[in-house]
């Protein structure tokens, strides 16, 4: 099983909070459209450190093969060009098999 994780930092800017929102059931959703998707979830942070990112993805896969169906299919190519890159200033990424 792999296991990919990504954090964002989100754009200062007045619908932060919204846009957040807009990512976590943009991302959500894919769960309905990529069959090789396991598991997802993604939480927005409530802790306002320095060190805190304010947008997390975990999402799990059978293989990394399913990992690359996964991060070359359409809509999650849509999703990140419509709600995430424009609105994000940082982005940290693991995936580790378990």
């Amino acid at each position: 099983m792999i296991r990919h994780i990504v954090m964002w930092r989100m754009v200062d800017s007045d619908d932060k909070i919204e846009r957040a929102a807009a990512i976590k059931e943009n991302l959500e959703a894919l769960r309905d459209k990529i069959d090789v998707l396991t598991d997802i979830e993604v939480g927005l942070n409530f802790e306002g450190s320095d060190s805190a990112s304010d947008v997390v993805l975990v999402a799990t896969f059978k293989s990394v093969e399913d990992l690359n169906v996964y991060q070359q299919h359409p809509a999650h190519k849509a999703v990140g060009a419509a709600y995430v890159r424009p609105y994000v200033s940082e982005r940290r990424v693991v995936d580790y098999e378990f």
